[in-house]
């Protein structure tokens, strides 16, 4: 991936578990990386269990579930809307107006729209389509909404300090959720 910022970004791949399905395959692009000591880019535990659990275990368990879905892979990049391209540290697939837009059904979630590129189809197998991935991609708004950040005259307290390390375990991506890197997700459906 082309480097354009300070910031490493890798992708990586996930394999569907699931026995049953046609989906076996989600690749995930823009994860953000560090440099291990052999030079290679790497992802953080916390990092990979968070777009494994938020995203990539969902979509799995869910096409397992919707009638007629076929897809065998997806390739998902995370895109922020208010980054432009010469500050975004990756390359995206460009959007346009054959493309679905899948906009955010939960106000209070960060992640405010999913973009489906086009696929050509027509017709019912277009309209056929659409309905699956609506179907497919719409649950994920749900699993972005953040906590609520607490005021650092709060937040300093020590009673607060307290509770505040006991509620920790409720969200346990609570913090990655406030300080998301994207605001859209991009899917290729192949």
């Amino acid at each position: 991936m082309p480097r354009y910022s300070e910031n490493i970004y890798t992708a990586v791949g996930f394999r569907s578990s699931e026995p049953d399905g046609s989906l076996k395959i989600i690749e995930v692009f823009g994860l953000p990386g560090q440099r291990n000591k052999n030079d290679k880019i790497v992802i953080t535990s916390k990092t990979q269990s968070f777009f494994d659990n938020l995203i990539v275990r969902k979509i799995f368990r869910q096409s397992r579930s919707i009638r007629n879905c076929n897809f065998e892979k997806l390739l998902i990049w995370l895109y922020d809307t208010e980054v432009t391209n010469k500050d975004r540290g990756y390359d995206i697939p460009e959007i346009d107006e054959r493309d679905l837009v899948i906009p955010s059904n939960v106000s209070a979630s960060k992640l405010k729209q999913i973009c489906i590129l086009d696929n050509g189809l027509k017709g019912n197998e277009y309209e056929e389509w659409r309905r699956i991935a609506y179907e497919l991609f719409t649950p994920l708004f749900s699993g972005f909404i953040a906590p609520p950040e607490v005021p650092d005259i709060v937040a300093e307290n020590p009673f607060f300090k307290t509770m505040g390390s006991l509620l920790d375990p409720l969200d346990t991506y609570g913090k990655m959720k406030q300080n998301l890197l994207f605001n859209s997700l991009i899917i290729q459906i192949d």
